[in-house]
């Protein structure tokens, strides 16, 4: 199983899961699918990165919603996390269930 680990941003105050695996190696679970399956989420288009943005910052940023709020996932070259831009502790908590129960992912307490 893959872990995660819950910590608090760079420099600030507001919680985020991030995976401690290669997410981009080849059988990495898919997090987007997971959590929109779990959470019947759904990605908003805010501004669509060009593919020349994308390359350039080798970043790939989602914005998602569901009935219990909104988060993001944030997929770079050096990591995977998803962020709860207002703070909710809530959402956090129903991403946290999503990826323990999907049967793919344990979450790490270091």
């Amino acid at each position: 199983m893959e872990k995660f680990r819950i910590r608090l941003t760079y420099g600030g105050m507001q919680p985020l899961i991030e995976f401690c695996g290669d997410h981009r190696a080849p059988g990495f679970p898919d997090v987007a699918r997971i959590l929109a399956s779990a959470l019947v989420a759904t990605r908003q288009e805010i501004a669509p990165p060009t593919a020349e943005t994308m390359i350039a910052n080798d970043q790939y940023l989602s914005h998602w919603s569901y009935a219990g709020g909104t988060y993001e996932i944030d997929d770079d070259v050096w990591t995977c996390v998803v962020t709860v831009p207002d703070g909710n502790a809530r959402v956090l908590a129903d991403i946290e269930h999503a990826l323990t129960h999907s049967g793919r992912f344990v979450r790490s307490l270091t």
